[in-house]
């Protein structure tokens, strides 16, 4: 059995706000993030992003991906027949379809070096434990863990570990905590603060009441021992902010790979 913590599910999300693809292995790509994660994103005409925040369509576009054939794959959620499109051939048909489908003009941007992140300079790849995910579900009457891992989107999943122990991968702000994943350095920036889309179930996007509060005062109440998270203002936060150094990339991270901290301490502009 394993000791060390290790990494149990890799997921990225090809296309910004849409479905997510379960790896057994990731590549670090340009930028510092795992290849073709939010590699694509949908735009509209203000050149804004179309995402669950403001556009509850998006809970009812699903997707599929195969990286080889450069193929991408949209249907309703209500149908069970796909979309097919070659990512590079198919460029117009794919616009037409998503703004068919949103009722409005939209086009699908590429970004290959990680800038549709949500912080594309400070965090690469977000960390969570599945306990973690086990006790936030436990919160709300016991959420499916699957649902539970929708709405939080993260990368990297470790398992071994109990509830929140990856909070011992950030500490204050500036300062980057240094671990391993296999043979690839990572730096830990900070926790991921939490918006509107977790509130709300990502087929439907019928949001929970009260999910924030609820939320925050059970996180409040279930910090490990040695968190920094009281010095960010709010609990409003699940998972860890990763940066991956420039000289990582072309590495891969795979199920299995363990996590080891090093014990260095980086300050951080």
């Amino acid at each position: 059995m394993k000791q060390l913590p290790f990494v149990e599910r890799i997921c990225i999300y090809p296309v910004k706000s849409l479905d997510g693809i379960w790896l057994q292995e990731a590549q670090i790509g340009p930028g510092g993030c795992l290849l073709h994660d939010r590699e694509y994103a949908i735009f509209d005409e203000k050149d804004k992003y179309v995402n669950g925040k403001k556009n509850p369509l998006v809970h009812q576009l699903r997707l599929n991906m195969d990286f080889e054939a450069k193929t991408i794959y949209f249907r309703h959620q209500a149908q069970t027949n796909w979309h097919s499109f070659h990512l590079q051939h198919d460029k117009d048909a794919i616009d037409i379809y998503l703004s068919s489908f949103f009722n409005k003009q939209v086009i699908l941007k590429q970004n290959t070096e990680g800038g549709f992140l949500d912080k594309p300079v400070k965090s690469g790849m977000t960390l969570l434990s599945t306990a973690s995910l086990q006790t936030v579900a436990g919160w709300f009457d016991n959420l499916p863990l699957e649902e539970t891992r929708q709405r939080f989107r993260a990368t990297l999943e470790l398992g071994n570990v109990p509830a929140f122990w990856e909070d011992r991968l950030f500490t204050t702000e500036g300062t980057a905590i240094e671990f391993t994943i296999g043979n690839v350095k990572v730096l830990g920036m900070g926790p991921r603060a939490r918006c509107v889309v977790p509130t709300r179930n990502p087929q439907t996007g019928k949001d929970i009441h009260a999910f924030q509060k609820t939320f925050a005062y059970c996180r409040e109440q279930n910090l490990p021992e040695g968190s920094a998270l009281n010095n960010y203002g709010h609990t409003y936060y699940l998972s860890v902010d990763c940066m991956i150094p420039s000289s990582e990339i072309g590495k891969w991270i795979a199920k299995g790979d363990e996590l080891k901290l090093t014990g260095n301490k980086i300050k951080v502009g």
